[in-house]
């Protein structure tokens, strides 16, 4: 998965630790990743109406003819 450089605020660090802490999750890193996609599902239920997987889609899959 690709990296991404984030710098956060100290007040952003205090809340993501405790999300930390809460969910007992290893590290900071792993806290904002959960914390991404947890906001990603959200928004995705709210547009759907419904839970979806969130899949990895390769360009293989739009490259297929319609039959």
């Amino acid at each position: 998965m690709p990296s991404l450089d984030t710098d956060f605020t100290d007040a952003e660090l205090e809340i993501l630790e405790k999300v930390r802490v809460q969910w007992g999750l290893r590290d900071l890193d792993e806290t904002a990743e959960f914390l991404a996609k947890r906001f990603l599902r959200m928004g995705m239920q709210r547009m759907t109406g419904s839970g979806r997987a969130m899949n990895l889609v390769s360009l293989e899959d739009f490259e297929r003819t319609p039959e």
